[in-house]
């Protein structure tokens, strides 16, 4: 069983489906595995799309994999609590926070008491570029990325850090920053790999992770420690 330091975070990564003849292919789930509630929402999701359904229902099954790893239970035996504003989180088990977008999940945990966040995504073209940067963007992460579109950066790619970045230092803080995005500074003037920030008397450590070709991800992690990152071997 992997046992996560107090300053080390484990990440392990699960490829998705990206297309219905992986859907078709793929091995189905044993229907004893998730929760009625589960099944219920995977079923909504397959109203409007059986790929997003299936792709829910793999990270899903992940998540409660891993899981069972650290507590040395059997994945149908993760029970899942809320926090206030929905963050999922197990009675006596570790810190966690899960990402999925097109064909990948990433899942971040530590036995730290520190909340953690993540954010994956796969990066797709983006329309509007100057509309979201001038809406959720701070001063100091559109001098960011006008800087380095001056050092031969592409803006598209430049964007995508700062959105991956402020979705992770949301999810560390339960949600409680959502819908606060323009005042979210996720930049440090010294270096945009890692950074301290401060919110409302709390402080978090951002920083980038390398998660494969064409996706792009953020780690954000509650306090000022820097903790060690490890990847974990495919379940």
């Amino acid at each position: 069983m992997p046992n996560a330091g107090k300053t080390e975070i484990h990440l392990w990564k699960q490829a998705l489906p990206i297309s219905e003849d992986q859907v078709q292919s793929a091995v189905m789930i044993a229907q004893d595995t998730l929760t009625p509630e589960e099944q219920q929402r995977m079923s909504r999701i397959g109203e409007s799309s059986l790929l997003e359904a299936h792709g829910w229902m793999t990270s899903r099954f992940f998540l409660r994999s891993v899981l069972a790893q650290y507590m040395q239970l059997q994945a149908r035996d993760i029970q899942f609590n809320y926090g206030s504003y929905g963050k999922p989180y197990v009675q006596g088990g570790p810190r966690f926070s899960l990402s999925h977008t097109k064909g990948l999940c990433v899942l971040a945990v530590t036995s730290s008491n520190a909340e953690l966040g993540i954010d994956v995504e796969w990066m797709r073209p983006l329309l509007r570029q100057q509309a979201i940067i001038d809406r959720f963007l701070t001063v100091e992460e559109q001098r960011y990325i006008l800087t380095g579109m001056r050092k031969g950066q592409e803006r598209s790619h430049l964007l995508w850090e700062m959105l991956t970045r402020k979705e992770a230092w949301i999810k560390a803080s339960g949600q409680a920053l959502c819908g606060k995005w323009r005042t979210l500074n996720t930049v440090d003037e010294h270096s945009a790999e890692m950074s301290l920030v401060e919110r409302d008397g709390r402080s978090y450590v951002l920083r980038e992770l390398d998660v494969g070709r064409g996706y792009i991800a953020a780690l954000c992690m509650e306090g000022k420690v820097h903790a060690s990152i490890r990847w974990m071997p495919c379940i």
